[in-house]
């Protein structure tokens, strides 16, 4: 269906739009909804997406933490984490303050 035969429709009162939006995410469901890997087309858009809900806080912590511990396991990485640049950073700039 055109664009111009949607509006059409949506302004003539032959779609609902909470139907047309179900219409749509099930289409996008279809489309993008499967993560099959590095392999596929979309794993650029797969990622960047996933980057987006974590910063809007879309996983709460613990599954976070359950699946960090998954992606170590898998990458054979220790079970300690190693110390993060911000820490390293932080310690630099208050050693920097202190000089002062």
């Amino acid at each position: 269906m055109a664009a111009m035969d949607v509006a059409e429709d949506l302004a003539a009162g032959k779609l609902q739009p909470a139907a047309l939006d179900a219409e749509v995410a099930a289409e996008c469901r279809t489309l993008f909804g499967t993560v099959t890997g590095v392999g596929d087309p979309l794993w650029e858009l797969h990622v960047e997406v996933a980057r987006q809900v974590l910063a809007l806080g879309g996983v709460p912590a613990g599954e976070l933490a359950e699946w960090t511990a998954v992606q170590r396991q898998a990458e054979g990485a220790d079970d300690a984490p190693a110390e993060s640049w911000m820490v390293r950073a932080l310690e630099q700039m208050a050693d920097e303050d202190g000089a002062l």
